[in-house]
């Protein structure tokens, strides 16, 4: 399994889904955040700091709209839906309330960093519990003797690590989601 591996797949619309963040808590930063990874509270895109459209979307610096979360164009068509493929080529569906996230937020304050309650800011703020849904680590399960993963309406929303095997390719070289600068979206061409 591929852990803290920021997934970047894109809806069967062509539209990217993108459930992790390169900003990171940093009190000196505008808005109270930066893209220095030092102090390790990477912030949750549905935590409340970053600004979301209807569709759980927003445009990045580059002028790429992306999902952070489930749409609600797609949440309010009803049944089981695949939403697109992962770089591992397993399927991703969204299966509304018949899927549910292992992944729990803490109790408590957190220990560094911010400070103040979990309350789902930052993915730390989540820990996986095993059991406590009926979800894998990944965000996936077994069905009818074939592994997919799952969008949910909670954390971690899209997976977010992969359980099969990812070409070198997908995921490039560097940070994680294959970008050496640890933005959104794939890497800028290559040039000569």
């Amino acid at each position: 399994m591929t852990r803290n591996v920021q997934t970047s797949e894109v809806s069967l619309a062509g539209i990217p889904f993108r459930p992790g963040t390169a900003e990171y808590y940093g009190p000196s930063g505008r808005n109270g955040f930066s893209r220095d990874r030092s102090s390790g509270w990477r912030v949750e895109g549905m935590g409340g700091l970053l600004r979301m459209d209807p569709q759980n979307a927003h445009v990045d610096e580059r002028g790429m709209y992306h999902y952070h979360a489930v749409p609600s164009a797609l949440a309010e068509q009803g049944g089981a839906t695949l939403t697109r493929y992962t770089a591992d080529g397993f399927e991703i569906h969204y299966a509304y309330d018949r899927a549910q996230s292992s992944w729990q937020l803490k109790s408590g304050k957190r220990a560094s960093g911010p400070g103040g309650a979990h309350d789902g800011t930052y993915e730390e703020d989540y820990e996986y519990v095993a059991g406590s849904g009926s979800l894998d680590e990944c965000n996936g399960a077994m069905v009818n003797g074939q592994y997919m993963y799952f969008a949910t309406d909670t954390y971690p929303f899209f997976p977010r690590c992969f359980k099969g095997t990812v070409s070198s390719g997908f995921i490039g070289r560097g940070r994680e989601g294959g970008r050496p600068d640890g933005r959104h979206g794939p890497p800028p061409p290559r040039r000569g």
